[in-house]
């Protein structure tokens, strides 16, 4: 389990490397800092840290702070250096940010991208960072990391949530290095799907703070008790029904349990088609039964190719 420590406020004893960045997605340009911090840090016998903003810098997240905990672990990381964006952080010069973190966290080594920027008016970069490592008296080293490009564009959260919002799922898994997915407790709903359309699905409530994906119907799979399901999910309203409040209805093929007030974890394979309203209840079941042939063909596609379509 990794270890919680607030910013400017917990201690962290053991020699560290930190890791220093907003990592409000962890994608394929975190995972490959994330890889080589990992080394670096069994290298020179230091516990991995990692610097990660619980409420992100405005907007809505990639991933939920809890979701992004989860995706640590594969990296040894140790713990999380938990901070808080407000207006007071956003007005802390970058010396004295650094030097709150130095005061409180035993860091022998640093390392970020090549472009991160931190401190009031994002004025602390890579030369702020050499900077306190060469003051003999910080006792510190510092390691940046160059940026990974995709299409002589740089991977970023933004371009990840652009991709997200406009359907294009298969890209926006192959930036993150998996597919994206969704946390959400399984909440009751109008049970129609089993009574009407012969297709009984979870009702997974949505993140409030986590990007939307493009409303439509989905390919997707969820792992329940250790087995991989594959199915359709529909995120959005249901006009057949007279319904217009987006939700997360997810459909598993061969699997019949219900899940109520569990958290269940939905990854997006690909994206299927619009949100249509059909004539009948009838009309519309003939139509999931097409989009199931569809979502399981990409399901096993992507199970032989590793999880990603």
């Amino acid at each position: 389990m990794l270890e919680i420590v607030n910013y400017n406020v917990d201690e962290y004893e053991f020699p560290s490397l930190l890791v220093l960045g907003c990592f409000d997605g962890l994608h394929a340009g975190h995972v490959e800092l994330l890889k080589k911090a990992k080394l670096k840090a069994k290298i020179n016998g230091l516990d991995l840290g990692v610097m990660m903003f619980e409420n992100g810098k405005g907007g809505r997240l990639l991933y939920t702070f809890a979701e992004r905990l989860r995706l640590l672990e594969e990296f040894n990381v140790k713990f999380v250096l938990k901070i808080h964006y407000d207006e007071q952080l956003k007005n802390t010069p970058a010396a004295e940010f650094i030097k709150n973190i130095d005061e409180k966290i035993n860091i022998k080594g640093l390392m970020s991208g090549s472009d991160f920027r931190f401190g009031a008016g994002a004025k602390g970069k890579v030369s702020t960072l050499k900077s306190f490592a060469e003051d003999e008296d910080n006792g510190v080293w510092y390691l940046p990391v160059k940026d990974i490009s995709f299409n002589d564009q740089k991977i970023s959260s933004s371009l990840i949530k652009s991709m997200l919002e406009s359907g294009d799922i298969e890209g926006a898994n192959g930036l993150l290095t998996r597919n994206y997915s969704v946390t959400g407790t399984v909440a009751d709903g109008a049970k129609r799907g089993k009574k009407i359309l012969g297709f009984p699905t979870m009702n997974v409530v949505y993140p409030e703070d986590k990007v939307e994906v493009k409303q439509g119907v989905y390919a997707v799979s969820c792992t329940i008790n250790g087995v991989r399901y594959g199915g359709m999910a529909n995120y959005g309203p249901r006009p057949t029904f007279g319904e217009d409040k987006p939700v997360l209805e997810v459909f598993l093929d061969g699997y019949e349990g219900e899940n109520y007030g569990e958290e269940v974890t939905v990854e997006f394979i690909s994206y299927l088609r619009e949100i249509h309203k059909f004539d009948s209840a009838e009309d519309l079941a003939a139509r999931l039964a097409k989009d199931l042939e569809e979502a399981k063909a990409l399901f096993e596609k992507s199970c032989q190719s590793g999880g990603i379509v």
